[in-house]
């Protein structure tokens, strides 16, 4: 396991990786900004708080077909679909409500979205190794098409809970397809600390901060307690690990490992046991310390949350571990 120095080591580098980019990014969003979380929080304060299904991107929801029992079972609260799990859920029948997203990647989170320029990035395999959505792996143009028709198709249905780290490739894209935009800073750091990123940003651009956990599937699961006041919380895809037998160059954060241990980058990953599944998954350090800060903030929350991921290291206080179809039957 990680020791305390080595969890803060991640979280600097972190924020060494992202500050930069998130206001440099944050300010060419400035000219976009209009509808912030907030504004949506007033939309919805006269109407009765309804549960969330938080649509995460973790291999679970393939492996188990989340999708196809959220479909069977019915679910009248909000969907909030994270970005990299968008393309599952319009290929297959569900539309959420909000999609969010936050990392500054310049190049790659575009794609979930559609990228119009995608001839024009620098060569990149990311999306034949990555495992959030296994069908990008295929034939990359004709699933990059798709995804511009389904999200252009179903956009104006969708309102993006988008943050201003994001690329304003992102901003346009969304706009472009009919979304409906409310925006966000990410916490960096300590917001009363010398030499503050967010205050920086917030003085910027005005808009309300969020907690991220360091990681979308987490800052959606902060949105739907926070900002739409729901009283219980569904996750489903909140892996923070990859199943048995994955090679290391399918994790998510192999290029990191690869630098840390050049000569062989497994020696990175962690192995726990899931006590509800049996089964021995192996995590990387980022999503170790991401599962972390959710089991942190878990018993904090003002919502009861139910990780029906079926799979995955997300269990602790907190977070109860349960079956889908089983919440889902519940809540009818």
């Amino acid at each position: 396991m990680l020791s305390e120095e080595q969890l803060k080591l991640i979280s600097e580098a972190t924020l060494r990786k992202t500050a930069a980019i998130g206001l440099k990014h944050a300010s060419e969003n400035k000219a976009y900004l209009n509808k912030s979380i907030k504004d949506l929080r007033n939309e919805l304060q006269s109407l009765p708080p309804k549960p969330s299904l938080v649509i995460s991107a973790g291999p679970s929801l393939h492996r188990h077909k989340s999708i196809e029992t959220i479909k069977d079972k019915g679910f009248n609260g909000h969907i909030i679909a994270v970005d990299g799990a968008l393309g599952h859920c319009l290929r297959n029948g569900v539309v959420p409500d909000f999609v969010i997203t936050v990392d500054p990647d310049p190049h790659r989170i575009i794609r979930w979205f559609g990228d119009p320029r995608l001839a024009e990035r620098p060569v990149d395999d990311y999306f034949k190794r990555q495992d959030l959505d296994p069908a990008f792996r295929e034939n990359e143009v004709a699933r990059n098409a798709e995804m511009i028709e389904l999200v252009n198709r179903y956009g104006s249905k969708i309102k993006a809970i988008i943050s201003t780290s994001v690329s304003s490739e992102i901003t346009r894209r969304c706009l472009e397809a009919g979304m409906e935009l409310y925006w966000w800073n990410p916490l960096y750091d300590d917001y009363d600390a010398p030499e503050s990123v967010t205050r920086k940003i917030r003085k910027l651009n005005g808009v309300p901060c969020m907690v991220t956990g360091g990681n979308v599937g987490t800052s959606a699961w902060v949105f739907t307690h926070t900002i739409l006041k729901s009283p219980e919380v569904v996750l489903v895809g909140m892996d923070f690990s990859y199943p048995p037998g994955t090679d290391v160059v399918n994790t998510q954060y192999y290029e990191h490992l690869k630098e840390i241990f050049p000569d062989d980058p497994s020696k990175g990953l962690i192995f726990i046991n899931n006590p509800h599944t049996g089964e021995t998954l192996c995590t990387d350090p980022a999503y170790y310390w991401y599962n972390i800060n959710f089991l942190n903030m878990a018993p904090l929350a003002s919502c009861k949350t139910y990780n029906c991921s079926e799979g995955g290291i997300l269990f602790g206080n907190g977070v109860e571990f349960r079956k889908l179809s089983e919440v889902l039957t519940s809540m009818l």
